[in-house]
Formats: structure tokens, sequence, C-alpha cells
């Protein structure tokens, strides 16, 4: 039976009552920052949840069309001037069941614009999830870009309860009266999953895995896949789709059974904990270090549920390494060159005693820090402290 906490059980006995996601990262059992919001809103008791949905009007499908073209930034800026007013109309239509409401969006997207002006007019608290560096991803004009930046200073600013991602986050965002730290929250694995610590034999390969993202992160994967892929002792293995890599790369990993498919919820369980390690990366590059200070990788919290000793790429102001290097819960490569992350992999594989460490780290981040309950009921108590105030 689900534990009722005290925060639920006091809107129980004062009323329901209502969120009101207004959001272009709508709750939905997909994938990124949706199945996230999902897993925390369909937990909730005693809340009603509303969701806005996502407008198309004329000028969000003329910017669509025109990215379509080789005018695409023009349609993107297009979609800048808007300010999401396309939601309007939609977020003005919703019928409040009560004041007893507030008024929850992702700072992604145009919808978190709407998401302000509606929690103004109706004097509404307003609750924003900051887990990406949005102003550095939209492909804008520079002058822009700066209107973005602006904007999402001024979301920060103007919300009732800040949740970011990271403490990067958090950071880069500024002070706030009611800023908090929520990890992107994990799914829930079955009890025989859960810390399936695998005992190495030596006279097979030890087996890192990586699921994820295969674009951005393509290159400096391939050329993992390159220099391991005849290796005696380790062999990694990579779930992904289109791969930024050739045709002949995509062929041959795919013969070697290296790079496979995205899979179902419960096959990529078992994938993984099957495995003897698990790997996370983060971008090398100069031009997404602001991407990499504030963002976690959600993936990190998945792979610790499975209790393998975790291998985090990337570089040393990156979110995922700062947590690392606190308490040695993972091993870091911090520098770019592949042979580094080889060298790594193969102490690991050759040394018991870093295994059994690195496995008791994960088990207890998923017991404590990472643990799915943990960060749901984190994330009830500053909803529920928000209209208790």
């Amino acid at each position: 039976m689900k534990m009722m906490t005290t925060a639920e059980s006091r809107l129980i006995t004062t009323g329901t009552y209502e969120i009101i996601v207004i959001s272009s990262v709508p709750p939905a059992p997909t994938s990124a920052g949706e199945i996230i919001l999902h897993r925390h809103l369909s937990q909730l008791d005693g809340w009603k949840v509303s969701v806005v949905p996502n407008p198309q009007y004329l000028l969000t499908r003329l910017a669509k069309r025109l990215n379509r073209t080789r005018f695409y930034t023009w349609g993107n800026n297009l979609n800048v001037l808007t300010d999401g007013r396309s939601w309007d109309p939609l977020c003005h239509d919703h019928q409040l069941s009560s004041q007893k409401a507030i008024v929850l969006t992702v700072a992604h997207g145009d919808g978190c614009w709407a998401a302000l002006r509606f929690a103004k007019k109706y004097g509404l608290p307003l609750v924003t999830i900051f887990h990406d560096w949005w102003p550095d991803l939209p492909i804008v004009h520079a002058p822009f870009r700066q209107l973005i930046a602006r904007r999402f200073q001024q979301l920060h600013d103007s919300s009732n309860l800040v949740l970011c991602v990271s403490e990067g986050m958090q950071k880069a965002l500024g002070s706030h009266p009611n800023s908090q730290i929520l990890y992107p929250i994990p799914a829930s694995l079955p009890s025989e999953l859960r810390f399936n610590h695998s005992i190495v034999d030596k006279s097979r390969p030890l087996r890192v895995v990586y699921s994820g993202n295969l674009y951005e992160y393509g290159p400096m994967l391939g050329e993992l896949l390159q220099g391991v892929k005849d290796h005696p002792s380790l062999q990694v293995q990579l779930r992904g789709k289109n791969p930024n890599w050739s045709a002949d790369v995509q062929k041959e990993m795919r013969e070697r059974g290296l790079w496979l498919d995205f899979a179902p919820r419960s096959e990529l369980n078992q994938w993984l904990s099957s495995a003897d390690a698990c790997l996370v990366t983060m971008s090398f590059d100069p031009a997404m270090r602001r991407r990499m200070e504030t963002s976690f990788p959600s993936k990190l919290l998945e792979y610790v549920q499975f209790g393998k000793p975790i291998v985090i790429w990337g570089p040393e102001y990156c979110a995922a390494v700062r947590w690392a290097k606190e308490g040695n819960k993972a091993i870091c490569v911090t520098r770019e060159n592949p042979a580094e992350l080889v060298s790594a992999l193969e102490k690991l594989q050759r040394t018991a005693e870093f295994r059994k460490h690195y496995a008791k780290q994960t088990c207890l981040a998923a017991q404590k820090q990472f643990n799915p309950l943990v960060i749901q009921e984190a994330f009830c108590k500053a909803i529920s402290d928000l209209v208790f105030i």
C-alpha cells in the first residue's frame, strides 16, 4: 500500500488543489522531460491535474513551414516574436475549479511565457522547472537569443517556486527566495532488477553499456567503438537512434552487435541489468559548456538503480562530474581522448576492488539521493509548502 505523505494528507483535509500545466513539455509517458513530468504528476494524490494542450495556430504553422526551408532560422525568429501568444486563448478558456490552484511549467519552448502571463493575470502561484538552459538551444539570430535569455531570467525571477535540475543550474540562474534542487526522477524498478550485481568473469570481456543520444554524442562514441571493437577484454554496446556516423560505420557496428535499437522498457531494463558497468557522456564542445554545467543527465539516475559501476566521460566542469567527484561516487574520465576512457575501463576490468567500490556507491545513491521515492517526496513537499504559505 502506498503511504500517504504529510503534505498529501493536509491537502485532503483542506480540499483538493488544482495543478494547471501550461508547458511546451507536457506530461507524457514518452521520453526526456515529458516522462519526468509524467512520473511526478501521475503519482500525486489529492491534486487535480489539468493540462492545457499545445496550440496549432497560424503563426505556429507558418514557423514550422519555414523550418523546412533554408529560411528555418527566420522561422525560429518568428516563434520568438510571438512570445507564446498562440497559447493564450486556450489558457484563458480553462475553467478554474477554484482559486486553490497553481500553475506549473517547464522552462523550455514558448509555453512557459504563456504560463507566466496566465499566473500573473489570475494571481496564481507559478512553479517552474528548469531542466535545460533553453536560451542556448533554439537556432535563432543573436538579437532573438538575447531576447529569449531576458525572458528566461524574467521567468525565473517571477516564479514563486523554482525547481532546478542541478546545483549548476541554480547557480547560473542566480539568487531566488524559493529555489530548490530537484533531480530528474528515474523509473521505479522491479525489485528483482535492483542492485543485480553480476560477477565479472575474466574469461569474457567487461561489458559497458550506453543508452541515449547518439547524434550529439555520436562522434565521440563512434570513435570509442572503433578503439575497442576488437579489444580482448572490453565490449562497449550502445542503444539509440540515428547515430551521427557514416553509413559504413553504422553497418559495421550493427553487424558486430555493438549498436542496438531502442527497446521497450522491459527489454531495456534486462539489458542494463545484465551489464557490468554503465557509461554517461557529456560534451567537450566549448560551445556547449553552459549546457554541460547546468544540465544533469537523467540516464545517470536511471543507471544507478541497477547498482552497476558508473563511468562518466565528460569535462571537469560538467554537472555529472562535479556530482561524482564529491565522495568518489563514479569513475570520471575528463579528457576527450577515448584512449583515456579505454585505460579507465581496462583498470575497472582487472580490479575487483574498484568494481566493488563503485557498485556500492551507486547502490547508496539509488537508496538515498537518487531514490525515486525521495525525489517524489521532495516534489510533493515543495508544491504543498507553496500553497500553504
